[in-house]
């Protein structure tokens, strides 16, 4: 809940060890321990990590159009000339990534906005 002040406390005790592994876990993720543990406590059975920002997934999405438009350069040309069975086979292959990539980037979009 970004803009919302957080003026409410809780206090859990650990040993250095605990509180050290939080430290790392929580920087592994770009996260502070303090937004770490609220997210690992409040989505308990969720992945309690951000996994990226959505700046940064638009980005992605993004990058991902654009290899798609690639690809449908490639598959003008390929009927437009023809193509061997191995490189069919590869482009097909690629089509599929990239489309599976947008819809699951499409998805973490959506839920980084709920998060919102």
């Amino acid at each position: 809940m970004r803009g919302t002040s957080r003026t409410a406390h809780i206090n859990v005790r650990m040993t250095d060890g605990e509180r050290a592994e939080i430290v790392a876990r929580s920087s592994s993720f770009g996260m502070p321990p303090s937004t770490f543990l609220r997210e690992a406590a409040l989505r308990i059975g969720e992945k309690p990590v951000k996994v990226a920002d959505e700046s940064t997934l638009r980005q992605m999405l993004v990058e991902m159009k654009r290899q798609g438009n690639n690809l449908n350069q490639a598959m003008r040309s390929i009927n437009a000339y023809g193509i061997d069975r191995q490189t069919a086979v590869q482009l097909e292959n690629a089509v599929q990534l990239i489309s599976s990539t947008a819809s699951e980037l499409s998805t973490l979009l959506s839920k980084a906005k709920e998060r919102l």
